[in-house]
């Protein structure tokens, strides 16, 4: 799974099962499970634009 993260915008590429996981991990991991995509997108800033593969 690729994740696309820029000031704006986060886009998740790759199968359905790889997303869901990858967003219920990223859920546990801030806040207990309370977080926003806003609050999401604020975590992952990392410049421009950043790609992060696995």
């Amino acid at each position: 799974m690729k994740k696309y993260i820029a000031p704006s915008r986060l886009q998740l590429v790759g199968k359905a099962w790889e997303i869901r996981h990858a967003l219920r991990q990223e859920k546990k991991l801030r806040n207990g499970g309370n977080i926003t995509l806003i609050d999401l997108l604020s975590f992952g800033q990392q410049g421009p634009t950043a790609k992060i593969g696995k």
